[in-house]
């Protein structure tokens, strides 16, 4: 009786283990594709220094984080309001997870809408329309020097190794954070 109750105690100790904890060691496979849409509003663009990130949110921290790392100031923002630096809301739309501790595979989809002057114009209206898709996409720069910008990124991934479900979301979220990150640097070098 024993040896049963501590063979059932292991099991749901590993499983535990691999649905809560957050670890991975992985070789993975992993393409991304972003759209992106850009709205200049006068020949020579202003861009103002370091971002303000927006919302609240564990992919928030993910996207500061990289960030600077790149070596940007950043200034995490609770509210979508008018700031002193890059204005740039991101969000995940997206996550798929197909989930083994040894092969698993998913895909994410994020979005970032950015403004170089710090203004959350275009976020707002998206937010308060009742079609995202086309208040997404359909945007003007109206502020002499201001670039506005969305970017929708899909990250698909092929891993194999040991991970834990948490760990291998998270993994899927940091690679998703470095591709905000590269598509929002070209926007900004313009």
């Amino acid at each position: 009786m024993k040896k049963s109750t501590l063979v059932v105690v292991s099991f749901l100790f590993v499983a535990l283990i691999f649905f809560a904890g957050n670890f991975v060691f992985v070789k993975s496979h992993s393409t991304s594709n972003a759209a992106t849409g850009i709205a200049k509003a006068g020949n020579i663009s202003t861009f103002k220094d370091g971002f303000c990130v927006y919302p609240d949110s564990y992919f928030r921290k993910l996207v500061a984080e990289e960030l600077r790392n790149e070596g940007h100031k950043v200034k995490l923002l609770e509210e979508p309001k008018e700031c002193d630096g890059q204005f740039l809301a991101v969000w995940i739309e997206e996550i798929n997870l197909t989930y083994t501790p040894i092969k698993s595979s998913g895909a994410v989809r994020v979005i970032a809408i950015y403004s170089s002057i710090g203004r959350p114009k275009h976020y707002l209206e998206y937010i308060n329309s009742e079609n995202k898709t086309a208040a997404l996409k359909s945007f003007v720069g109206d502020v002499n020097g201001e670039v506005q910008a969305y970017t929708i990124i899909t990250v698909r991934d092929s891993s194999w190794g040991i991970m834990s479900l948490r760990g291998y979301q998270d993994y899927l979220l940091k690679l998703a954070a470095r591709e905000i990150v590269k598509a929002i640097d070209k926007i900004s070098q313009r």
